[in-house]
């Protein structure tokens, strides 16, 4: 197996780098960003609980703490209750995009215009069923674009809007809450990253 006795010793030693205990181990880098419905939502069930909620917020708080980089404004962060808008006991991926939304300003000096000025669900639903057929996804950008430029601003970056069949991930003729969340989540870390 071992062509020599340096292999076998090289070979040794990083086992025993990696087995045992006491031996020391890069550290793994903060976790940053926000966290998102995935990560508050541990069942999958598409509804976030107070547990759930309270549960993925600590745990959080205590990989940061381990990691030393306590989170900042963690004292300020909005309780469950800010998110379940209609007070039902739960959270959905709309209520929960609607509240990061507003809680995401436009950063100044940056250009960038997200927070309330990014289109929610209902934008888009405009026959209000749950789902964005292709048809609505383009009337509302139409829509969309037509307002933001009267009001003097011009929608950068158009030739790079993703299409109906990247935000339909299942492939269903159908956008629905959780694809165009995971989407809105998705540009909202490629804009940060800008």
């Amino acid at each position: 197996m071992f062509r020599n006795r340096s292999h076998f010793l090289g070979f040794s030693v990083l086992i025993a780098y990696v087995l045992l205990p006491g031996v020391p181990q890069a550290a793994e880098p903060p976790v940053r960003g926000p966290m998102t419905f995935e990560m508050f939502d541990a069942d999958s069930d598409g509804r976030i609980t107070e547990q759930e909620f309270n549960a993925a917020r600590a745990e959080r708080m205590a990989t940061r703490a381990a990691q030393g980089a306590p989170m900042r404004g963690a004292a300020s962060a909005p309780a469950f209750a800010s998110f379940d808008r209609n007070a039902d006991g739960s959270v959905t991926v709309e209520e929960f995009a609607e509240v990061r939304q507003g809680r995401m300003p436009g950063r100044p000096g940056k250009g960038r215009g997200m927070g309330p000025n990014m289109p929610t669900f209902a934008d888009f639903d405009l026959n209000g069923d749950g789902a964005i057929s292709k048809e609505e996804l383009n009337e509302a950008r139409a829509k969309r674009i037509a307002e933001r430029s009267q009001q003097g601003y011009p929608m950068r970056n158009l030739p790079n809007a993703p299409t109906f069949e990247d935000i339909d991930t299942n492939s269903d003729g159908l956008v629905s809450p959780e694809e165009f969340a995971a989407h809105q989540t998705q540009h909202r870390r490629q804009m940060m990253q800008r």
